[in-house]
């Protein structure tokens, strides 16, 4: 602020000096210009070298200003009446619409031809490749361990052996239960006689429906604007002998 106050003073003391001049000359306007410009670069670092100066971006605040457009006219005399530019918006089944993808042409600045063999053609054989006929083989990719294990195996070792032997579908899987220490008796805090295992067989649950209530969520606007028409969100879900309610 007061730099200002003294460019501003600085400014009026030369415009009155020029002015009690009665026939200023233009060497004389050069100057005063000149001068004037000196006193800006210094009071306000113009010119200053500030590469090495480092902003810092956290103190920076970005506002995306939304700037309403004056066309100087009533854009409903030039439109058709009733006119909505959001109508149909999500009225397009995008599965019937089939999206190409076009090629651009780049342009290099020379002629490719000069390059290539005579009646090169890149897309050649692209289709022309049956894969069900190829047989993909992941390498094994060999690991230097830097010494022979051989020396640390049993003679004769072969560590692919038997891989294919076993019958899988004659094993039965097992899920361990396993046992956690409390450090206390469950017992003395659980009614006599307790088994938290009775019963666990006994539900039919061929004929129990898990129902998941949905928590009813307003959108504050008419979502059937946005849906197809007669849409039923509950079509397709079958009715079952019995209901359990999830809360």
């Amino acid at each position: 602020m007061y730099k200002l106050a003294l460019l501003f003073s600085f400014m009026i003391a030369l415009n009155a000096t020029a002015k009690n001049d009665k026939e200023p000359n233009e060497l004389d306007y050069a100057v005063l210009m000149s001068e004037q410009q000196q006193l800006e670069n210094k009071l306000f670092n113009i010119g200053e070298d500030r590469s090495n100066v480092i902003a810092d971006i956290d103190a920076i605040q970005i506002t995306e200003l939304d700037e309403e457009v004056e066309l100087g006219f009533d854009a409903v005399n030039y439109l058709p009446e009733g006119f909505n530019a959001l109508k149909g918006m999500h009225d397009l089944d995008w599965s019937t619409i089939e999206l190409v993808e076009l090629d651009e042409e780049v342009a290099l600045g020379f002629d490719t031809a000069n390059y290539l063999p005579e009646g090169f053609n890149a897309l050649k054989g692209k289709h022309d490749l049956d894969w069900s006929n190829i047989e993909l083989v992941e390498l094994d990719e060999e690991v230097a361990l830097g010494f022979d294990t051989a020396d640390y195996l049993p003679e004769g070792f072969n560590a692919l052996k038997g891989k294919h032997d076993i019958d899988w579908s004659t094993i039965e899987l097992f899920e361990l239960d396993e046992n956690v220490e409390l450090c206390f008796d469950t017992a003395n805090y659980l009614p006599r006689d307790f088994n938290a295992l009775k019963g666990k067989h006994d539900l039919d649950w061929a004929s129990i429906e898990v129902v998941e209530i949905e928590e009813e969520i307003e959108f504050e606007f008419d979502i059937e604007a946005y849906l197809p028409v007669n849409f039923d969100p509950t079509i397709g879900i079958e009715n079952h002998e019995a209901v359990v309610c999830l809360y």
